[in-house]
């Protein structure tokens, strides 16, 4: 049943251009900045939080974190 939970929300997202705009806009902030810090992102794109976008991102295979101590940096795959 989990299976069908997450396919409906990964189809619930795709289904939301605003939500993909956003990850495009966060994805190419880390292409333009390899080892961009998460604070970083949300400075610059006026958020709080972008966890769960980041989230998407690794999921889909487009970036990878990579954690040194404390600190967390976003690379383009």
């Amino acid at each position: 049943m989990k299976a069908d939970g997450k396919s409906r929300r990964s189809l619930a997202n795709a289904a939301n251009p605003a939500r993909e705009q956003l990850l495009d806009h966060i994805l190419a902030l880390i292409k333009k900045q390899p080892g961009i810090r998460p604070s970083e992102i949300n400075h610059r794109l006026g958020l709080e939080q972008s966890d769960a976008l980041r989230d998407t991102l690794i999921k889909r295979g487009l970036v990878r974190k990579v954690k040194e101590g404390q600190a967390t940096y976003l690379y383009p795959k």
